[in-house]
C-alpha cells in the first residue's frame, strides 16, 4: 500500500490541532500544561532535520510526522488558551498612563504595537488623539511628532512570552492618512466611525480582532489574520479596495446590502460560503448581483490558507 505523505501529515497536524484545545475544554489539560506546549517548537526543527537526513530512506517520513504533531501542538496551545498564552498573567498590580496630544499637519500617519493586551480603539471627531491605559510592564512608548505617532508596548527588552498583559483605550483622530496596527497574543476591537483613512492595515498573530469600518471612510485596505479570529465591518456608502489574509484561523467579514462586493478568492485547506451568502461566481470572482451598477463598490483579494471566510454570519462579525 501506498501511503500519500502529505495527507498524512496534514492529518496528523489537524489532529493535534484539534485535540489540544478540546481536551483542555473538556478539563483533561490544566492551563499550565498547555501554556508550557509552545516549548515544543524546537522539535519542528529536529523534525525537518530528521526528513532531511533520511530523505532516501523510508525512514524520512518521521521526520515529517514530528514537523505536523509538534506544529499541531504549538498552534494548537494557542488556539486553547488564546491571547494569554506566553504573556504575563492578567492580574496583579497594575498604574495608569494617560498621554495625549494634537497634530500640527494633515493627514497624519499612525501606528499601533499591541502585544499581550485588549485593546479598544476609537475614532474621535477633532484632531487630537489620547492613550489611557492600565499597565503591568514597562509604560508604552509614545513617539509622537508633528505629523506621526507611534504607540509601542514596553517590556521591549524581554522576551516575548514574558511581556505584561495591558489594557488599552487609544482615541485617535478621525482624519488620518495611514493606519497600520499590529495585533500579537492579545485582543483588539477597532470602532473608526467617522474616520477617513486612505490607507488602513491591520495585522493579527495569535488573538481576536474586530475592524469596524461600518461609517468610515477607508480606500486602501490590508487585513492579515494569523492563527486567530477577525470581524470585519465594511462601510455601505464609500468605495474601497484591500487584500485579506486568513491563516489558521477564521475571518468575518460583514458588508451591507447596499454595497456592491467582489472578491477574488484563492485557498488551500480552507472554506467560504460565497454562494450561500448570495454571490455568484463571475469572471474569475464572486460578485454580490448588480455588482456593476452598484453606486459604492467593495474590491476585495482574499489569500484563505488553513482557515475559514465566512461572508455575513448569522450572529455578525465579533
Amino acid at each position: 500500500m501506498t501511503i500519500d505523505r502529505a495527507r498524512l501529515y496534514w492529518g496528523v497536524f489537524f489532529i493535534v490541532l484539534g485535540g489540544v484545545p478540546l481536551a483542555y475544554n473538556q478539563g483533561a489539560v490544566a492551563m499550565d500544561t498547555v501554556e508550557e506546549l509552545w516549548r515544543f517548537w524546537p522539535f519542528i526543527l529536529i523534525g525537518i532535520g530528521l526528513a532531511i537526513v533520511l530523505s532516501r530512506t523510508p525512514g524520512a517520513i518521521i521526520g515529517g510526522l514530528v514537523v505536523a504533531a509538534c506544529l499541531g501542538l504549538v498552534l494548537g496551545s494557542l488556539l486553547a488558551v488564546g491571547p494569554e498564552i506566553g504573556c504575563g498573567p492578567n492580574k496583579g498590580p497594575s498604574h495608569s498612563f494617560i498621554r495625549y496630544g494634537t497634530f500640527d499637519g494633515s493627514n497624519p500617519s499612525v501606528h499601533l504595537d499591541l502585544q499581550c493586551g485588549t485593546a479598544q480603539v476609537t475614532a474621535a471627531s477633532d484632531d487630537r488623539w489620547q492613550v489611557d491605559a492600565s499597565i503591568r510592564g514597562e509604560d508604552p512608548d509614545v513617539i509622537a511628532a508633528s505629523n506621526s505617532l507611534t504607540i509601542r508596548q514596553g517590556d521591549r527588552h524581554g522576551w516575548f512570552f514574558n511581556r505584561s498583559y495591558d489594557l488599552w483605550d487609544v482615541s485617535l483622530p478621525s482624519g488620518m492618512g495611514s493606519l497600520s496596527a499590529s495585533v500579537d497574543a492579545g485582543e483588539a476591537t477597532f470602532n473608526l466611525a467617522g474616520a477617513t483613512i486612505p490607507n488602513a492595515t491591520f495585522s493579527l498573530n495569535a488573538g481576536s480582532m474586530t475592524v469596524d469600518l461600518s461609517a468610515a471612510k477607508v480606500d486602501n485596505l490590508t487585513v492579515d489574520s494569523n492563527v486567530g479570529s477577525t470581524g470585519l465591518v465594511l462601510d455601505g456608502a464609500s468605495n474601497t479596495s484591500g487584500r485579506i489574509s486568513n491563516s489558521v484561523g477564521s475571518t468575518e467579514i460583514c458588508a451591507p446590502s447596499s454595497l456592491g462586493l467582489r472578491i477574488r478568492y484563492t485557498s488551500s485547506l480552507a472554506s467560504e460560503n460565497f454562494s450561500g451568502a448570495g454571490l455568484a461566481y463571475v469572471n474569475g470572482a464572486w460578485e454580490t448581483p448588480g455588482y456593476d451598477t452598484a453606486t459604492y463598490r467593495a474590491d476585495l483579494t482574499i489569500d484563505n490558507s488553513v482557515g475559514s471566510v465566512t461572508l455575513n454570519p448569522a450572529g455578525g462579525c465579533k
